[in-house]
């Protein structure tokens, strides 16, 4: 760090407990669907070669896989999402790091927004690989930023080379990231030097990351191919404008707080009216800008499942950082439009709060709901069939801490006791629910106020007899 006075860092560290704070209360609840089908996984692979070698899907991300089973599936919620928590709050201070190569303040300012965004709570508690991606890919950023103050030092090819396996063994989208940092380490260099050089220099730093890269997507496939499976898809929507505008839309409200508060960040996020930005200040916000264009690679090259805000993570990542690097100067004394600055940040600050408590609240439209109306009609154990087979890893992963036995039935037939149905999206709820001949009733039933989760009802069939009689 340079010479910022210690109380910025003060408040840095403040803010950091703050954003741990907030992911810890957001991952309370149990955990659905993408998170339960992992912490199933890990447990039927047994060893940590299993999670390389046998789980060829795309809901493997590896590191959290590993992280799932050495903590066991019948820990607590709150563990299971332990490794999310742990480096979602240290990407905080980690961003005020970067930040902090423009000034203190920008430093208090990106350790704020980083703690708050709604996005980055919810990602930062969730059992998946989201969070760790973005930790490790932030630290390849600082690497890249620090050596391209001075190129004529040597590379940190060995950081940067684990940071970037690290980051892809937790989630496939930092290859995004790493395109980004390409595109900015080569706008970097070609304004500072002839193209020979400048491709020459580039590839010095790029190698290691591309070497780090290849390397993690050959084991992913490679190990697919060896299985003969190759690698599985759990959902695949094919591209169109109209649902990458959802996935983009559902992103930016998420990353900022909702509607109002989006519409005050675009007042943070207005390009710096500031000539006087030293180079690299103005250099490294090039990286946040390419990120947050990562939307326009993915129309070029017609990319599925854009509707996915998760998939664009680091795109919501890099408006958060830009917002912090342009409004931190802003918020001077003398600027002459530092009052409006002033009410737009509160603006954000207030309403991601908010939404981060109606995510704590929600709790992913908590499933351990369902399990807990059976144990109170049926405390001996339960019989419940699902609408579709993979419901059954959301009540495997709900029961396993309770060692509470239950007997799930994905047949048609027999009319169990308990039906449990979940839905995608806006999919409708049947008007009444039978099954094998039998009509249930809804006792219990949840829905996701944020970008994860999915809708659930749990029913109880007609004529199942009440406990205690």
């Amino acid at each position: 760090m340079r010479d910022e006075p210690r109380r910025d860092w003060i408040a840095v560290g403040l803010i950091t407990l703050a954003g741990l704070g907030l992911r810890i209360a957001a991952a309370r609840g149990g955990l659905w669907l993408d998170e339960a089908w992992s912490a199933v996984n890990a447990q039927e692979v047994g060893t940590a070669l299993g999670v390389f070698l046998r789980i060829n899907h795309d809901n493997n991300h590896h590191l959290n896989t590993l992280w799932l089973q050495l903590v066991g599936l019948d820990a607590s919620p709150v563990v299971q999402r332990g490794l999310s928590i742990a480096t979602g709050t240290l990407s905080i201070p980690l961003a005020a790091l970067i930040a902090s190569r423009q000034s203190a303040g920008t430093a208090v300012t990106a350790a704020i927004l980083f703690a708050i965004s709604p996005l980055l709570v919810t990602y930062g508690a969730e059992a998946r690989g989201y969070a760790p991606m973005l930790f490790f890919l932030l630290i390849a950023v600082l690497l890249t930023a620090r050596w391209l103050d001075d190129t004529s030092a040597r590379v940190p090819a060995i950081p940067l080379f684990l940071a970037v396996l690290m980051g892809m063994f937790s989630q496939l989208t930092c290859v995004f990231g790493l395109v980004a940092i390409g595109l900015w380490v080569g706008w970097a260099l070609l304004r500072s030097r002839k193209p020979k050089r400048a491709l020459v220099d580039g590839a010095r730093v790029l190698a290691p990351m591309a070497l780090a890269a290849g390397l993690a997507i050959g084991v992913v496939l490679g190990a697919a191919h060896a299985a003969g499976t190759g690698l599985q898809v759990g959902s695949y929507t094919p591209f169109t404008f109209a649902k990458l505008g959802e996935g983009l839309g559902a992103l930016m409200l998420s990353t900022f707080g909702g509607p109002v508060a989006l519409v005050a960040a675009l007042v943070l996020l207005a390009p710096p009216d500031s000539p006087g930005d030293a180079a690299g200040v103005a250099r490294d916000r090039s990286f946040f800008l390419f990120a947050l264009l990562i939307p326009v690679g993915v129309v070029l090259l017609q990319l599925g499942n854009s509707g996915a805000p998760r998939y664009l993570l680091l795109s919501g990542m890099g408006a958060v950082m830009l917002a912090a690097v342009h409004t931190a100067p802003r918020l001077a004394a003398g600027y002459r439009w530092r009052w409006p600055v002033i009410v737009a940040l509160s603006v954000v600050i207030v309403a991601s709060l908010v939404t981060d408590w109606r995510i704590a609240v929600n709790r992913r439209a908590d499933p351990a709901a369902a399990i807990d109306a059976m144990v109170a009609r049926a405390p001996g154990g339960a019989e419940v069939a699902v609408g579709f087979s993979r419901s059954a890893a959301v009540l495997q992963a709900g029961v396993a801490a309770r060692r509470y036995p239950i007997r799930i039935v994905e047949a048609p037939c027999p009319a169990t006791r308990f039906l449990y149905l979940d839905r995608n999206g806006g999919d409708p709820f049947p008007a009444v629910a039978t099954r094998c001949g039998s009509r249930y009733h809804e006792i219990a039933g949840a829905r996701p106020t944020g970008l994860s989760g999915l809708p659930w009802k749990l029913y109880e069939r007609d004529e199942a007899p009440v406990a205690g009689r």
